[in-house]
């Protein structure tokens, strides 16, 4: 585990950044889902405090992605 988030509103959402890729739980970590088949060999992943959907995450590159939508769409920033 590279990297590991957790929503600020909802503390059973949380994110971890893997070099296999990026994961979800909304279970508090009792199952996980991948994110985004683009994500690979990331670094770190954060919440946006203020804007909750809004998620980052890095690669060890230093390529951002980010996502509005809590994880389901990414975009390269």
């Amino acid at each position: 585990m590279n990297g590991f988030a957790v929503d600020p509103l909802n503390p059973k959402i949380m994110y971890v950044a893997m070099r296999d890729g990026l994961f979800k739980s909304a279970d508090a970590g009792q199952t996980w889902k991948p994110l985004g088949q683009e994500l690979k060999n990331l670094a770190a992943v954060t919440v946006n405090p203020k804007k909750v959907n809004e998620t980052y995450a890095a690669t060890a590159q230093g390529i951002i992605f980010k996502s509005s939508d809590s994880g389901t769409k990414w975009e390269r920033q």
